[in-house]
């Protein structure tokens, strides 16, 4: 599972999903993708995705599936973007 995450995790950086948030986080999260078998960043890289704008032009919805479904699979809460939506309009 780790291997997918962190491949998602990089989709989503190369997505722009993070742009908004401060270097130093963005900084964190490169660090993490450059750890390797440590069960511990694979839990790290899932907690930013929550922060992620989904909304972001250009975001391939097939990837907040992805990140969805190993939420999933984690026994973690899904990402629900249309909550969002709602609180907005």
């Amino acid at each position: 599972m780790q291997k997918e995450v962190m491949t998602i995790t990089r989709n989503l950086l190369s997505n722009g999903v993070f742009n908004h948030l401060s270097d130093a986080s963005i900084s964190r999260m490169q660090c993490l993708l450059l750890k390797q078998n440590n069960g511990n960043v694979t839990t790290q890289l899932m907690q930013y995705w929550y922060s992620g704008n989904y909304y972001t032009a250009g975001v391939p919805q097939d990837l907040l599936y992805a990140c969805n479904l190993l939420l999933m699979q984690a026994g973690k809460p899904m990402i629900d973007v249309f909550m969002n939506e709602e609180a907005e309009a």
